[in-house]
């Protein structure tokens, strides 16, 4: 006897399916949902990225070729499952923004190679790192999963968070996540794209304001011969002028903000959620751009990419990231129904995302 299938399952399941195929029929057996799907484009492309989406999204199938149709049967159970890659990639970005941070800050005062590593190894064993490492990742993590979890709430199907580890001052090149499947319509890329950037938003927030607790202010001077220059602020956008003068106080001529490494970790969050606010492509401000003007993102990107083209000539860092917007691309494709109105949860939290955006953009966070 055929058990019935739970109809709210095949919704979801069927969701899946249709900017891909044509369902044709659905019917239960063996517990399985079995769909009969009509390729609506290139066979050998469509399976390849069913298969794709549907590991992804933690179902077990099979799927067998029927004359010209496709016959999926699909257990509509879930079973999250984070692949090896992803848990590689994490610990190898805990170990880079552990290790290369310091590493970088004692091949400024080391005579030798040599000496820079004993010089880390003995500042790692006092401490030295963690809690930036904690701190660092904290947001990073929240960001990815902000958007991860408003991804199954709107049925989009993404990869679990992808980091990446690198070389560089803070260990790390952020971390992303792919979309599996299309985004359905405005509401869904609004809500996707900046549930990231607030949910980091405010774990940076929380580690900047207990970082600035133990700031202080002093001469540069006094610094620059043991490679603490590393964490001296060399930007600020309005919110951390804001904080640093209602926690730490106006520094007097002369005198520097020399920031704790929650601090220094908070400061990054920003940094970070503000680029990843600015409305090119597929950055989360284009996402949340192109949900509230549509074909307006494009003039909204270009103005953006001539922005870092400018500042670029104050900051290096800005010609990076406009290069990195050129290559993935400033336009916005559409979703799937642009002309379903967005929620007015979207609509608020587009307006909190281009607060913070403001709040937090530095123009020149490094010379």
């Amino acid at each position: 006897m055929e058990n019935q299938h739970n109809p709210k399952q095949t919704e979801e399941i069927a969701a899946l399916l249709t900017d891909l195929f044509a369902v044709n029929a659905v019917y239960n057996q063996n517990g399985n949902i079995i769909f009969s799907l009509e390729y609506l484009y290139d066979r050998e492309q469509s399976d390849k990225v069913i298969k794709d989406r549907l590991n992804t999204a933690g179902y077990n199938f099979k799927l067998h070729q029927q004359d010209e149709n496709l016959l999926l049967s699909i257990n509509p159970g879930r079973k999250e499952r984070i692949p090896p890659v992803n848990i590689i990639l994490f610990l190898a970005t805990l170990f880079t923004v552990y290790f290369v941070p310091v590493f970088l800050k004692q091949t400024v005062i080391s005579e030798t190679l040599t000496s820079a590593f004993d010089n880390t190894f003995r500042a790692l064993e006092n401490g030295a790192g963690l809690v930036f490492t904690i701190a660092l990742i904290s947001i990073l993590l929240v960001h990815e999963m902000g958007h991860f979890v408003a991804s199954r709430r709107r049925q989009i199907v993404t990869s679990w968070p992808y980091f990446i580890p690198a070389p560089n001052i803070i260990g790390t090149f952020g971390a992303i996540i792919k979309s599996k499947s299309p985004f359905w319509n405005r509401r869904d890329l609004i809500e996707v794209g900046a549930a990231g950037p607030i949910a980091g938003w405010f774990v940076a927030i929380f580690w900047l304001i207990f970082g600035l607790g133990q700031s202080q202010i002093v001469s540069p001077e006094t610094l620059s011969a043991t490679g603490e220059m590393f964490f001296l602020l060399e930007g600020e956008s309005v919110l951390m002028k804001l904080a640093t003068l209602a926690i730490v106080g106006e520094a007097p001529a002369g005198q520097v903000y020399y920031l704790s490494e929650a601090a220094f970790a908070g400061w990054v969050g920003l940094l970070v959620t503000a680029i990843n606010l600015l409305p090119i492509g597929q950055l989360d401000g284009g996402h949340i751009m192109y949900g509230l003007f549509r074909e307006k993102q494009k003039i909204m990107g270009g103005v953006a990419m001539g922005l870092l083209v400018f500042l670029g000539f104050l900051s290096p860092l800005w010609w990076f990231f406009a290069g990195m917007g050129l290559v993935f691309g400033i336009n916005h494709p559409p979703t799937l129904n642009d002309q379903r109105p967005i929620s007015r949860t979207a609509f608020w939290m587009a307006m909190i995302s281009i607060g913070i955006m403001i709040l937090s953009f530095t123009p020149v966070p490094f010379r």
